[in-house]
């Protein structure tokens, strides 16, 4: 799950960097609920048991990258739904 979390947190965080260019918002909107997806992927991997000793870097990074792309995407989708009144 660490390894999905890592690739999605990748795909999400280029997403949100995507949207930041003006009328491309929608891929914001597509792009907040993967990165849901992959925060949740990686606080689970980070916080089950771990039998045999490996690594969870991934798991942090990739916790780390959609947790960015959260914060980022949601200002991003919070300031253009209070200027223009809607998504665009």
């Amino acid at each position: 799950m660490g390894i999905a979390s890592f690739v999605i947190g990748i795909l999400s965080s280029s997403g949100v960097c995507l949207s930041l260019i003006p009328l491309l918002n929608v891929v914001n909107c597509v792009s907040l609920p993967f990165a849901l997806i992959g925060f949740v992927l990686g606080l689970v991997d980070l916080l089950r048991p771990n039998p045999q000793n490996q690594s969870r870097a991934m798991a942090a990074i990739g916790l780390t990258l959609n947790l960015l792309a959260l914060i980022v995407g949601g200002i991003r989708f919070l300031i253009s739904l209070f200027t223009t009144g809607g998504i665009v």
